[in-house]
C-alpha cells in the first residue's frame, strides 16, 4: 500500500456539528440549528418615493390624455413614424391631414405626403396622388409624371389604378 493510498483511507470527511448524529444535531429544528434570517431592509430615502409618486400620477395623466385625445396622440405617433420614412405612416398621416382627423384640414400638406409615401413605393399613395391631381388638389405633379405612378399602383395590384390607366391610354394597357 502507498502512502496515498493511506492517506485516502485515513482522511474523515467534515461533518458540522449540526448534522445528524452530532452533538448539536436537534431533530426539532426542520433545517438544523444554522438558519440565517433575513436582514430587516432600510427604508428608501424620500426622493425615491417621490420619484415613484410622481412616475405614477405622470401614467395616469398619459392614459387619460389618451383616452380623450385618441385623435391627436395618433397623429403625433404617425407623423414620427413617418418622418423616419415608413411609407405606410405617410400614407396614413396624408389621409390625416386630408380628412382632418386629429388635425386641421390641409388637402396641400396631404398631397405632400401623398408624394412622399408614393416616392418610397407606397401604390395607394401614388394612386391618391394621381386622383388628387386629377380632382384638382395642389399637387404640383406634371404630365408625364401621372403614367409612371399611376404604373406604380398598377404593378401593385390596385385596379382602380388599371382601369385609369386603359381609359387614359388605351392603345397601351
Amino acid at each position: 500500500m502507498s502512502i496515498r493510498e493511506d492517506k485516502k483511507t485515513t482522511r474523515k470527511r467534515f461533518k458540522p456539528s449540526w448534522a445528524p448524529g452530532e452533538p448539536d444535531y436537534d431533530p426539532l429544528l426542520p433545517y438544523g440549528p444554522k438558519v440565517y434570517l433575513a436582514r430587516k431592509k432600510k427604508a428608501d430615502p424620500w426622493w425615491i418615493l417621490a420619484l415613484e409618486i410622481a412616475v405614477v400620477i405622470l401614467v395616469i395623466c398619459f392614459f387619460i390624455y389618451m383616452y380623450y385625445y385618441i385623435d391627436h396622440l395618433h397623429y403625433h405617433v404617425t407623423r414620427a413614424y413617418a418622418h423616419i420614412g415608413s411609407s405606410d405612416a405617410q400614407h396614413v398621416l396624408a389621409h390625416k391631414y386630408l380628412r382632418g382627423k386629429g388635425v386641421e384640414q390641409d388637402e396641400t400638406e396631404a398631397m405632400k405626403w401623398f408624394r412622399t409615401a408614393a416616392d418610397n413605393g407606397h401604390a395607394h399613395a401614388a394612386y391618391n396622388l394621381v386622383s388628387g391631381h386629377m380632382q384638382g388638389f395642389d399637387v404640383d405633379l406634371a404630365e408625364h409624371e401621372i403614367e409612371g405612378y399611376l404604373k406604380i399602383a398598377h404593378e401593385n395590384g390596385i385596379e382602380e389604378a388599371t382601369r385609369s390607366l386603359k381609359n387614359m391610354m388605351p392603345h397601351k394597357y
